[in-house]
């Protein structure tokens, strides 16, 4: 399991089963009990949601966004065209029936 918090470069990780919380590349608690890890980390998150607002994103970047996307969606699907299926009997040698 690792959860982050990427603008407060905060994570939460399962290291041989100990639940590690550190700040910043420092550790700053270790712990086999995951309730516990769990709700120190939710705690440093909502302290440093505060310190790190998230920034709104304006109409063009999501309208870049969604074009990029839609544009490697579209460039994935060429590739994966099914081939045309070919009948089992093509030319055969008999004539008539």
């Amino acid at each position: 399991m690792r959860l982050s918090f990427l603008p407060g470069e905060l994570y939460l990780s399962e290291e041989y089963g100990a639940f590690v919380i550190q700040v910043q590349g420092k550790e700053i608690l270790r712990t086999r009990s995951k309730l516990t890890a769990m709700s120190k980390f939710n705690a440093l998150r909502r302290s440093m949601e505060q310190q790190f607002p998230a920034r709104e994103v304006t109409p063009e970047e999501k309208r870049e966004l969604l074009k990029s996307i839609f544009n490697e969606a579209m460039l994935a699907d060429v590739g994966r065209r099914p081939r045309k299926k070919r009948s089992t009997a093509r030319g055969t040698r008999t004539f008539g029936g």
